[in-house]
């Protein structure tokens, strides 16, 4: 299906402009991901999710998130954070 609308230019232009500054907002997110170790510590791992670490904390006791513990020293696989992640997209 194909829905044609004719729209004035200044509705255009606005459209636009809200386009782009959105591209380029995902854009810039990917790029920040992306600088965040493979492994992380739970501190840089809160900062990767933007949460606190009284959440992180309860995610990993009850909703099973991976964390690798070596003796006492906790890191989370990046990868493994966003496919835990994702089971939670509506």
């Amino acid at each position: 299906m194909r829905l044609e609308v004719d729209l004035s230019p200044t509705v255009e232009q606005q459209l636009s402009e809200v386009a782009s500054k959105v591209w380029a907002e995902q854009m810039q997110q990917q790029v920040e991901k992306q600088s965040f170790p493979d492994w992380m510590d739970l501190a840089t791992t809160c900062k990767y999710l933007q949460v606190s670490r009284s959440n992180l904390n309860r995610f990993i006791r009850e909703l099973d998130f991976p964390v690798s513990v070596i003796a006492q020293t906790k890191r989370v696989n990046r990868k493994k954070c966003d496919e835990w992640m994702e089971q939670f997209e509506i």
